[in-house]
């Protein structure tokens, strides 16, 4: 399509620049309580460690930042979930850019904005969300690195390929593409004799190294996690049933994509010009963009691993590009601009829904959760019985993680009542100090046996109860069991 008045790269700046906006307020205003995912990360990120139990360490760092910057309200954690998604839109453009007309590069990022991995998953800031915007980066100055390779590129390359893996350990996956497209080329081999790629790997290897260490320190805790998360009762049947069911899922989130895209071929056809894409870009897309999803597919036909869907987040960052390089729709000036058109009417539509789903919810949804009241009736109860700040509290991720992020004394969370889980916490000092001990009643959650044998001073449980914000439905109130461990000066005293 050839016109003087319409500007693709003004419209992707609009694009991302309201994107950002509208997905960061809305969800900011409507919520009055942060996501599991994001209270999750509070927890860990309350204390700087180089690994936590469900992830490395880049999400709890991240989550802490913006956190501190944006008390009470968590705001800013709902920013950095959407920086997380403009700065994945911005990259893949620049790759867009090099492979397809800049008007059919725009059509392959805004056809991510019907993708459910960029707009109502992407609310919540976790590893998945942060694995976007990372995957990518390290995407983007690899196949700067291979085009024209410069120092600077392969540093690049290592620096958000390690942060990716430092997000997720299933960024392998991606890097697992990109090794068999530098391997199996013989023009990118010829790179492996100098030493620009080297010094990308020694920057990537520098980056997790930290992390490495720690895993030794740590029995491996994250690791494990990780086959606890794809373990399954062994069959047969896994070896196709999991594979199957995760494509279906990709397929299934991809399928609005699909469906915006039809509507390219409605109306005026032009007689654009087809464009056809180099050896090296149809490679790189089946490699990089295709490469990450089949490598997991086959992965669990072999093992028989169970897939997660939501793994699948960062997998369709350049399935736009391909969709569009694949069937090239003739495109006319209205015909761009009414499909802008529609992308925003889409986001407004999804926006509002999400919205009007959650302020009318008839269930309990975390959003109308009272964590703020109950934080601070909770260290205000504390505060009046012992009169010095509540530094730790101990219990579930969810009940404990909203203390410990509404709370105006900011204590430290003792996960689970488990040391291996929460190694930070020095249980002899959390007696001296006291702490707080709370548990899920409404989840069927109880305060174990071993536990109050370990911590035999602490009080007669108590049951508190809160009610749901937005409560137009009769909803049972929230229950929670709380205990105290009193301070040792307390017990002294007493």
């Amino acid at each position: 399509m050839q016109s003087r008045t319409f500007n693709a790269t003004h419209w992707l700046y609009a694009f991302i620049s309201i994107h950002l906006f509208a997905w960061t307020v809305v969800p900011a205003l409507v919520r009055w309580n942060l996501p599991l995912d994001s209270i999750e990360g509070t927890i860990w990120g309350h204390q700087l460690e180089w690994g936590y139990d469900k992830n490395p360490f880049l999400n709890g760092w991240l989550t802490a930042l913006a956190g501190y910057f944006s008390q009470p309200s968590g705001w800013m954690i709902y920013f950095f979930s959407q920086l997380s998604v403009v700065i994945c839109f911005f990259a893949v453009w620049q790759i867009a850019k090099k492979m397809l007309p800049s008007t059919y590069a725009l059509i392959s990022i805004l056809l991510l904005e019907g993708i459910q991995y960029f707009n109502f998953h992407a609310i919540d800031f976790n590893d998945n969300t942060l694995e976007l915007g990372l995957w990518a980066l390290a995407t983007y100055f690899f196949y700067v690195a291979l085009r024209t390779p410069t120092y600077r590129a392969w540093i690049f390359t290592g620096i958000f390929a390690a942060l990716g893996v430092m997000a997720k350990y299933y960024t392998t996956a991606l890097l697992a593409g990109m090794a068999l497209f530098l391997l199996l080329d013989k023009n990118n081999r010829r790179q492996l004799i100098t030493i620009k790629p080297y010094i990308g790997l020694i920057t990537f290897l520098f980056i997790i190294s930290p992390h490495t260490i720690w895993l030794f320190y740590h029995d491996f805790i994250t690791v494990t996690y990780v086959f606890e998360r794809a373990n399954s009762t062994p069959s047969w049947t896994n070896h196709l049933f999991f594979p199957l069911q995760f494509a279906w899922q990709q397929l299934e989130a991809f399928l609005p994509a699909l469906l915006l895209f039809s509507f390219l071929f409605i109306g005026k056809k032009s007689n654009s010009a087809k464009f056809t894409l180099t050896q090296f870009d149809k490679a790189f897309l089946f490699y990089v963009g295709l490469g990450p999803f089949l490598l997991t597919i086959l992965l669990s036909i072999i093992f028989g691993i169970k897939l997660r869907a939501g793994w699948g987040m960062p997998l369709q960052s350049l399935w736009g590009i391909i969709l569009v390089a694949a069937i090239q729709p003739a495109i006319t000036e209205t015909k761009i601009k009414n499909f802008i058109i529609m992308i925003f009417m889409l986001m407004g539509l999804l926006l509002t829904g999400y919205a009007y789903s959650l302020i009318y919810s008839k269930d309990t949804s975390s959003a109308n959760f009272p964590g703020r009241e109950m934080a601070a009736y909770i260290t205000q109860e504390w505060n009046k019985k012992y009169h010095t700040k509540l530094e730790y509290v101990a219990g579930s991720r969810w009940i404990g993680g909203n203390i410990g992020f509404y709370s105006t004394d900011h204590p430290a969370v003792f996960i689970e009542w488990d040391n291996k889980r929460a190694p930070w916490i020095n249980t002899e000092e959390m007696k001296k100090k006291g702490a707080i001990f709370v548990w899920d009643i409404t989840d069927n959650e109880t305060l174990p046996l071993e536990v109050k044998q370990q911590f035999p001073t602490l009080s007669q449980p108590m049951i508190m109860e809160f009610d749901w914000k937005r409560n137009y439905y009769g909803l049972e109130p929230a229950k929670i069991g709380v205990a105290f461990l009193p301070p040792q000066k307390a017990r002294h005293k007493g």
